[in-house]
């Protein structure tokens, strides 16, 4: 266990303020190239929602972050509860290039993005619940939330990232799932919220640009080694009834492979919602 002094400095570093500058000195030279601008906000209702009401015709990504939101929410309209100060609200707008593709699969490959940096920092059994949680012993660390804004002849994607950083130093915090952050999954967590929001910045970048060159490959093998769902009995919502089913994994587009009814049937993120694990301890 870290002393008194070392969780004091790791507190210290984790919970210095967002700053551009700070931000930008972490960034790769893909992500220099090819942001314009990152915002970042004391509070603010969500990143996503500024991303989302603001200038719909750039062509360079934009950034925005904040301390603190008020209305943050995850998928299905759950609200992301935003203590200030602690965790990493983070948006990113991307201009489309083509309309024509997919994007539902694309949080998966994100959220593949996050286990690959957290290892690099070496945070430890990491886990992904379909369709977008990222959790550590069977609680929630973060999750992504993809939404799409549509103009005339011309599409934005904006990507939405929330993360936990050092929410346990909150006191009073409630949430309607089990939850955990950096700092309780890895006690010796010293990365400062700026450097952790350039390098998720980074990584997504990265993944955006292969993703629009066709050079994604092999998603349900990869997604295999960290699947939370595999092998579990879950219930669900299905076209408004509660349903129970076998997890068999995912397939390489994106959608559930579950067994219900002695049938296979492989289902799309749209399709399907509130899931909920059966039995945990198996």
């Amino acid at each position: 266990m870290p002393s008194t002094l070392e969780q004091s400095i790791t507190r210290e570093t984790m919970l210095v303020p967002l700053s551009e500058k700070s931000i930008q000195q972490h960034l790769n030279e893909l992500s220099l190239n090819t942001i314009g601008n990152i915002h970042i906000f004391s509070s603010i209702d969500s990143t996503n929602n500024y991303l989302l009401e603001g200038e719909m015709y750039t062509d360079r990504v934009s950034v925005c972050l904040a301390e603190q939101q008020t209305n943050g929410r995850g998928r299905y309209g759950h609200q992301w509860v935003s203590p200030s100060g602690v965790n990493l609200y983070l948006s990113m707008l991307w201009p489309v290039k083509d309309t024509h593709q997919q994007f539902e699969v694309l949080s998966l490959w994100l959220l593949l993005a996050m286990v690959e940096l957290l290892e690099d920092f070496h945070v430890k059994n990491i886990q992904l619940k379909w369709p977008n949680d990222i959790c550590i012993k069977n609680k929630k660390l973060g999750g992504v939330l993809i939404e799409q804004k549509v103009g005339q002849n011309k599409q934005n994607l904006v990507i939405g990232i929330g993360l936990n950083v050092a929410m346990s130093k909150k006191d009073n915090v409630l949430l309607d799932t089990p939850w955990i952050d950096l700092l309780l999954a890895k006690p010796d967590w010293q990365v400062s919220r700026n450097e952790l929001a350039a390098k998720v910045i980074n990584a997504f970048c990265l993944v955006l640009t292969n993703f629009e060159q066709n050079r994604l490959t092999n998603l349900a093998r990869l997604w295999g080694s960290y699947d939370m769902l595999v092998d579990k009995e879950i219930k669900f919502n299905l076209a408004g009834e509660i349903e129970n089913g076998k997890v068999l994994g995912i397939d390489d587009l994106g959608k559930i492979v579950l067994e219900i009814n002695d049938k296979i049937e492989h289902l799309h993120s749209s399709q399907i919602s509130n899931i909920e694990i059966l039995d945990l301890t198996k």
